[in-house]
């Protein structure tokens, strides 16, 4: 069995008796999403609250069986994605990257079973992009503010992809910002289909269709803007038009394809 506990909440988890592996499994919750069963086995997470000295403490708490990916380190067992993404959420936080921090993690076999809790604090005063870019009072916010938000955004992915990572989900909604009308900060979160890869401009192309496919709203000028201040230009160049053309096409297919999935089951 592999765990961690982050040192600075031991004393919280040992106080409600949620300090090891099978009390955090044995733990009821209330599903945030519902648990999502696919590689012959389930994956969810959900919302806790701890109180310490009168004040509550908010969590994420996630849990799965039998949900894992094949890697070549652990070959030819399967890992739990959720191993991955401990990791990932470790050597963030050592580059002082904004993602949510580790409280717990722990993995054992039960029943023949590999099952993993990965807990992690609630990023607090932190909204997703999608929430804030979509609401009726965003509009409201200046011109100058909202190019701040998108700069903000751009350089926290641009960073990710310097550390020769690939989110592979940059969705609005894994993208969390606070003061975005004043100061942005931006922090990544649900990083369990993040992988290492070396090529930065490949990095580009898979994240950034993501983010233009599920970013709606936004003006093609705030398109624009946001991949200038990704690759860190005044002016588009030949190969930064190049890969902007591929983004935008690679966008357009997964839409497409999206589209031609939902129809399918209607």
């Amino acid at each position: 069995m592999n765990t961690f506990i982050s040192p600075e909440y031991a004393s919280l988890l040992h106080q409600h008796q949620l300090d090891g592996f099978a009390q955090l499994w044995a733990h009821e919750v209330k599903w945030f999403e519902a648990p999502n069963h696919r590689r012959g086995g389930w994956s969810g997470v959900a919302r806790m609250e701890l109180e310490a000295h009168g004040k509550k403490h908010g969590f994420f708490i996630k849990k799965q069986q039998n949900h894992g990916r094949w890697s070549l380190a652990t070959f030819p067992k399967q890992e739990p994605t959720f191993r991955r993404e401990f990791k990932h959420l470790q050597f963030l936080q050592s580059k002082q990257f904004a993602a949510p921090e580790v409280v717990f993690y722990g993995e054992q076999i039960i029943d023949g079973q590999m099952c993993a809790v990965l807990m992690t604090k609630e990023l607090a005063e932190y909204r997703p992009l999608d929430s804030v870019t979509e609401a009726p009072d965003f509009e409201t916010i200046s011109k100058s503010s909202k190019r701040q938000l998108l700069q903000s955004v751009a350089t926290a992915i641009r960073r990710l992809h310097g550390f020769h990572l690939v989110h592979r989900a940059m969705y609005p909604k894994h993208i969390f910002v606070a003061n975005a009308a004043s100061s942005p900060a931006v922090a990544l979160i649900d990083l369990e289909k993040t992988r290492y890869s070396p090529f930065f401009w490949y990095n580009a192309y898979f994240d950034l269709a993501a983010l233009n496919r599920h970013s709606v709203g936004w003006s093609k000028a705030s398109r624009l803007y946001f991949f200038k201040q990704y690759c860190q230009i005044a002016q588009l160049t030949w190969s930064s038009k190049w890969l902007c053309r591929c983004i935008v096409a690679r966008s357009k297919r997964q839409k497409a394809a999206s589209k031609k999935r939902i129809k399918s089951i209607e």
